[in-house]
């Protein structure tokens, strides 16, 4: 199966094996402070370079640099010039319930369907490789139950109205003490996180909703142009041209 270029991205989700496969061709997008919620991400650059700002560390990546951002981890990217990056997401539970051997068939699978992406052998055994460094204690995430609390909350239900003294009241600590042990925890604050899981449960809805202007109120938008603002400020590309660059297997 071909993938479908639009707008120089292109996705391919596998749903059998939950790995998504995303290839930015000569972009130049950037991407905002954010995380990824239980997802593991492997990335290779396959040409140009960026700036990516991984927790605490900063690095520039330039071609054939691979990496890896664990579940959670903020980070952001700064293209530095033009770039071309493959990237593999997958549900960290794949690590704990497959063996490696499994996950590398399942993305050399994956990296075949996507037809029109050209790896060199050396190139697929580098990005392969990462899983190796992988176990489930690197996976392992733990913060404050409360605040734990609070986040699965948010993560389940983004699209519910966020009110912050409600939030610090219930668990018995003042609203500021709150944004900020969120933060500590999760890295954003709790509007930013409420935010981009907003975005994200809009992205699995768009292959199955026609309507933006519903996805956007579904998802807790105030209206349409509001959330085509956020999606294409955390997504790259608005969530019409993201409906067509991607490709669903079952």
């Amino acid at each position: 199966m071909a993938m479908q270029k639009v707008n120089n991205i292109q996705y391919l989700y596998d749903r059998n094996v939950d790995i998504e496969l995303i290839l930015c061709i000569d972009s130049e997008i950037s991407y905002p402070l954010h995380n990824h919620v239980s997802v593991l991400t492997i990335g290779l650059v396959l040409c140009g370079s960026l700036f990516l700002t991984v927790g605490d560390n900063s690095y520039t990546c330039k071609k054939d640099s691979s990496f890896i951002i664990l579940p959670y981890v903020p980070h952001t990217i700064e293209a530095q010039n033009p770039y071309s990056l493959l990237t593999l997401c997958m549900n960290k539970n794949i690590i704990s319930n497959c063996s490696k051997d499994e996950i590398k068939n399942n993305i050399r699978h994956l990296l075949a369907v996507a037809c029109e992406l050209e790896l060199t052998e050396i190139q697929t055994i580098q990005l392969l490789n990462c899983l190796d460094s992988l176990d489930n204690t690197s996976l392992s995430y733990s913060i404050e139950p409360l605040i734990d609390s609070a986040k699965k909350q948010i993560e389940c239900y983004p699209e519910m109205k966020l009110i912050i003294d409600e939030m610090a009241h219930s668990l018995y600590i003042s609203k500021y003490h709150f944004i900020r042990s969120f933060k500590q925890a999760i890295g954003l604050t709790p509007h930013q996180f409420q935010i981009q899981n907003r975005v994200r449960k809009a992205q699995h809805m768009l292959s199955n909703v026609d309507s933006i202007a519903e996805v956007a109120l579904t998802t807790g938008f105030c209206d349409q142009s509001h959330f085509i603002k956020h999606f294409e400020r955390y997504v790259g590309i608005t969530p019409t041209v993201y409906k067509i660059s991607c490709k669903i297997l079952t």
